[in-house]
């Protein structure tokens, strides 16, 4: 029966991310675009606002410009009662250090509490996008 759980608890968080992308772009190429977007999982495309690019930009060494990929994602766990949000991607968490001052890191993962998202989603409501996972406490976080 466990295995039934997990499996439909599986199929549910799967069809809540199809909004995620099928391939990240990276910044440099979508700085030169007039209207930038992203094409989802769900065959959609999602525009991506100039001046969030922009934004991401001024805390990304220009030289690391092709290197950095679009959109933030922002991998929103629960784990023991708690909801946290893990920035997997290096590149992603130094930039949001840099940019917003967080420094919680748990085996180069940066994680932060859900109400730590907020300014985060505001300045880059288009260029991050939430993640929904299932993580159990057996993860180490």
């Amino acid at each position: 029966m466990e295995d039934l759980t997990e499996r439909a608890l599986a199929k549910m968080v799967e069809a809540v991310n199809k909004h995620l992308p099928r391939q990240s772009r990276p910044l440099a190429e979508m700085l030169q675009e007039e209207e930038p977007t992203i094409k989802a999982r769900d065959g959609n495309e999602y525009l991506i606002e100039k001046r969030e690019l922009e934004f991401i930009a001024k805390y990304v060494d220009r030289d690391e410009w092709d290197k950095f990929p679009i959109p933030i994602i922002l991998e929103m766990c629960h784990v023991s009662g708690n909801t946290l949000v893990y920035v997997r991607n290096k590149k992603h968490a130094e930039f949001l250090k840099k940019a917003f001052g967080y420094d919680r890191f748990v085996d180069d993962v940066l994680v932060l509490y859900l109400y730590e998202i907020g300014p985060i989603r505001r300045n880059l409501k288009t260029a991050s996008q939430v993640m929904f996972s299932v993580a159990s406490t057996s993860e180490g976080f």
